[in-house]
């Protein structure tokens, strides 16, 4: 008869270059602690580490993100806790409130030890969320480049051709586009009169 494995859990503070991963076992003790790098090697790496020590649940600060994308794929469940709420959380521990990664790793997951039970998992994406996502992404960045053209042909117009900046409140509207085309210079607008 083989033992029941005694559950296991894990806490990663989160950063842009390097994740501290703390896991602890059911009574709270730290099992490990170490850090991995935000590569695609330091990634399996983490997933990796966290299967060999049986960690079924994780708990993270952040919703998204490669670190997410890859707990998820690797079939871990995982639990979202707000920075706001680990900054609560360090007075539970007795720290000074300074912010720590070691020490943020553990408390995620001792409180995912502790109060799990009260946290939801995270879901991961659908097919229609994700492709949502990359629409909304696609849409942000050329509304981003439509701004920058619009701003690059504004300066433009301030020193060649002044007086079309001065005729329309948005140069990116269609009645600004269509005089531009027809008139694209000073010289091809001077037969105009005010009228």
């Amino acid at each position: 008869m083989h033992p029941t494995p005694t559950p296991t859990y894990a806490g990663i503070d989160w950063a842009s270059r390097n994740h501290v991963i703390c896991v602890v076992d059911a009574g709270g003790s730290v099992i490990e602690r170490y850090e991995v790098e935000q590569t695609d090697t330091g990634l399996r790496q983490l997933v990796r580490r966290l299967i060999a020590r049986q960690v079924d649940e994780v708990a993270i600060e952040r919703p998204d993100g490669p670190v997410i994308d890859a707990l998820l794929e690797a079939g871990l469940t995982v639990f979202v806790i707000a920075s706001r709420h680990v900054k609560a959380l360090r007075s539970r521990y007795g720290l000074a409130g300074n912010k720590d990664d070691r020490a943020d790793a553990y408390v995620l997951a001792d409180v995912l030890r502790t109060d799990g039970h009260r946290l939801r998992p995270l879901l991961p994406d659908t097919d229609a969320t994700v492709a949502l996502r990359a629409l909304v992404r696609a849409r942000k960045d050329l509304v981003r480049n439509r701004v920058r053209l619009v701003q690059q042909l504004h300066a433009h117009l301030e020193l060649a051709f002044p007086g079309a900046v001065d005729l329309f409140g948005d140069l990116a509207s269609p009645i600004a586009q269509a005089f531009l085309l027809r008139f694209p210079s000073v010289e091809r607008a001077a037969w105009l009169s005010p009228k």
